[in-house]
């Protein structure tokens, strides 16, 4: 269905993202402001459950990085079945869309749950319905402007029966009546990953640690933000020169040739970010997930293809590129080239699997021989397989003894994310159609597993530390 057309004052809103739109209580005058037009949008409302475990109390702030067990587009929010939620118990919910609001004015909304449950409006507190109860409503009056604001419902069932409903009473209306799918809207085209397992919830003790977010960096440590004003990519990769300046790859986002290259002056001995300048050195690059620097040359790991990037007039802008090496490439958006090592001549990266929208490995894959990790010549370009059976392998680094470390991320055939040992002919269990080169071995453990939803639910690279504190013994990854 094709987007509706933009009116004035709407706003873009992200799920769960921060104030979008202005909002007032009853009674306050009406605001003026405008704002951009939203993303393109289809009808309906994300739906989002979350598989804790814990019978709760009341609605949980979740651990950062769960993914959830169910996202799925509905076209309202009148949920009263395990197979709406998909859960029965124990279970969070959060709905999230954009309500397009035709007029300004007075606007009550009613929320029925069981159990708790509490609605946000451009990120303020309409209704508060939290704790353990049956099916009741709850009314809350807001005033809103006319146009989009994002609206967020956020709900747990500990037990029982399950229901999740948001009506509204608009200005001139006699009574109420479930909000409509013709006001409510979220991102078109949105990735939706779920994956199984339970998750964790803040402060609740049914998993190692506290549940806490990490705020702080570790005592022995010093934290100093060195990132110039203005200066805000996505980083994806970082080298450093021989002269000690910072080499970085950056993401564009859905644009997949919107990546960059920057080097950075200043950043050792640097005490504030006034002290650290950047340059570009490229762009148009193809979601480059890793960078390195040998002999004062900037090589750069793109999706398709290994890629030099020549400087002929000595002004550190990327005058001509030059392809070292490529690598079969279907045109999925997950067949990433992650990471990029260098060593006695070779270049080390991994190959990401194709993956549908939701996360389930594409069947068959549209090229041959991912999921591998690889070696590529400098001199002549040759690419040689050396490990298998990998999913998401976006971390790579050197560990003890020169030994080649990779992290690889939870999804199909993986129920957790694990640290392995890249050695010659291994396999690591995940497997593709078309067969990979590995996929007959033999299967490697890992070296070790990173439990899901407790840490690390997608870890990159691993960084060996050649300082601080050590125990009586330590030994290899193997």
């Amino acid at each position: 269905m094709p987007p509706r057309p933009p009116r004035a004052r709407r706003l873009a809103a992200l799920a769960g993202a921060a104030i979008l739109g202005p909002l007032m209580v009853a009674g306050a005058p009406p605001a003026t402001a405008r704002a951009a037009d939203p993303p393109p949008q289809e009808p309906g409302v994300t739906l989002r459950t979350y598989d804790v475990r814990v019978p709760l109390a009341e609605i949980c702030t979740l651990k950062p990085g769960q993914t959830p067990n169910v996202d799925k587009l509905m076209p309202v929010i009148d949920w009263s079945t395990a197979a709406d939620f998909g859960f029965e118990d124990n279970f969070l919910t959060h709905a999230l869309a954009n309500i397009d609001i035709p007029a300004t004015g007075a606007y009550t909304f009613r929320l029925t749950s069981d159990d708790g449950s509490r609605l946000y409006i451009d990120d303020q507190v309409v209704i508060d319905h939290d704790g353990l109860h049956g099916a009741t409503p709850k009314d809350g009056t807001v005033t809103l402007t006319e146009g989009y604001h994002a609206l967020r419902v956020e709900h747990f069932e500990a037990g029982g029966g399950q229901q999740l409903t948001l009506s509204w009473q608009p200005p001139g209306a006699t009574g109420f009546a479930v909000v409509p799918n013709s006001v409510l809207s979220t991102d078109a085209g949105v990735v939706r990953v779920t994956a199984p397992g339970y998750k964790a919830c803040q402060g609740v003790d049914d998993a190692p640690g506290d549940g806490l977010p990490l705020d702080s960096t570790h005592p022995g440590y010093t934290l100093t933000d060195l990132r110039p004003a203005g200066f805000e990519p996505q980083v994806t990769g970082m080298a450093w020169t021989a002269d000690g300046r910072l080499v970085v790859s950056t993401w564009g986002g859905t644009d997949q040739l919107l990546g960059e290259v920057y080097i950075l002056d200043g950043v050792t001995g640097a005490t504030g970010p006034d002290q650290v300048t950047y340059k570009k050195v490229a762009g148009g690059l193809k979601e480059p997930q890793g960078v390195a620097v040998v002999d004062g040359m900037i090589y750069v790991a793109q999706k398709h293809e290994l890629t030099e990037l020549r400087d002929t007039d000595g002004d550190e802008v990327a005058d001509e590129r030059r392809t070292v090496a490529t690598w079969p490439f279907g045109g999925n958006f997950h067949e990433f080239a992650f990471g990029l090592l260098y060593k006695g001549g070779n270049f080390y990266l991994n190959l990401s699997v194709a993956i549908n929208l939701g996360g389930a490995t594409t069947n068959p894959q549209p090229a041959p021989n991912r999921g591998t990790s690889i070696v590529v010549n400098r001199r002549t370009g040759k690419v040689s397989y050396v490990a298998g059976g990998l999913r998401t392998p976006n971390g790579i680094g050197w560990g003890p003894d020169g030994a080649l470390l990779v992290t690889d991320n939870q999804g199909g055939w993986l129920p957790a994310s694990k640290l392995l040992r890249i050695d010659q002919d291994r396999f690591f269990n995940h497997y593709t159609n078309p067969a990979g080169p590995f996929d007959a071995n033999q299967v490697t453990r890992p070296a070790l597993w990173l439990p899901q939803n407790d840490i690390a639910n997608s870890p990159s690279t691993p960084v060996l530390l050649k300082k601080g504190r050590t125990g009586a013994r330590s030994s290899s990854a193997t």
